[in-house]
């Protein structure tokens, strides 16, 4: 059977998701009759994870297909300690604990933290009958203090194709954005982690953070890194770090 070709746009509220964004709207296709029907969800998925900023990397990557009773989290919720454990220290590992023993899993599929610019493929199978009929896709946006991509439990389209999902950030809401430098290791500790991979470019060490960031208390789309120039409040150089949505791209596979 053909593989007809499909894109979808999902914001930081994802619908069934692509961290940190807004509801998936319906599929739109040209494709021949012979695409219309459905497949049999034992076929296998294929997930392609692309970074579409400039200079933010992201943490290691989770990639699920899952069943549909399970949910990363709800938008304007507070978030549960293993998302919180993605959006401030990049840990995907309490998550996948989390998920259904059914789902099919993909952890960490770039072997480290995804460059600007770069792209990670997952391989999944759905399972036999309808059990993994949701995806869901997440990791950490370094630097931030708890931004985080998630595609959100979005349902698989059931007909072959190709469909791409355009992700805006989502906020955590379990850390205030002060953009400073970590106070310490772990969840829970004020600041962001500036990892060696970012090699101290257009960092300012000594910079205080903003001093009226507050925590917000539930998910909800990421505002964007604001930077700064040398001298002010941010520990990020704004021509380096600023960034505003969308910020990455998921491409599905559906065979």
């Amino acid at each position: 059977m053909p593989i007809a070709s499909y894109t979808v746009r999902a914001s930081t509220l994802a619908v069934a998701i692509a961290t940190m964004v807004t509801i998936a709207s319906p599929a739109q296709a040209q494709s021949s009759p012979e695409d219309k029907a459905d497949v049999d969800r034992s076929g296998t998925l294929t997930v392609t994870v692309t970074n579409l900023t400039h200079g933010t990397w992201f943490a290691p990557i989770l990639v699920a297909a899952h069943p549909a009773g399970f949910k990363a989290f709800t938008e304007g919720r507070p978030a549960s300690v293993a998302l919180q454990s993605i959006a401030e220290i990049g840990d995907i590992a309490p998550l996948a604990e989390s998920l259904p023993t059914a789902a099919s899993i993909a952890l960490n599929p770039a072997n480290g933290p995804l460059k600007p610019g770069g792209s990670a493929t997952a391989h999944l199978q759905r399972g036999k009958g309808t059990h993994n009929s949701r995806l869901s896709v997440l990791a950490m946006l370094v630097p931030t203090n708890d931004g985080f991509i998630g595609l959100n439990a979005i349902e698989i389209p059931t007909q072959p194709g190709y469909y791409t999902y355009t992700l805006s950030a989502y906020d955590a809401g379990t850390e205030a954005n002060d953009e400073a430098r970590a106070a310490g290791p772990g969840i829970g500790q004020p600041g962001m982690g500036l990892p060696a991979f970012l090699n101290g470019v257009g960092i300012y060490s000594d910079a205080p953070g903003f001093a009226n960031a507050r925590v917000e208390g539930y998910v909800h789309v990421h505002r964007g890194i604001l930077g700064g120039a040398a001298g002010a409040d941010s520990v990020l150089e704004q021509t380096m770090y600023r960034w505003m949505n969308p910020v990455a791209r998921v491409t599905l596979t559906v065979r």
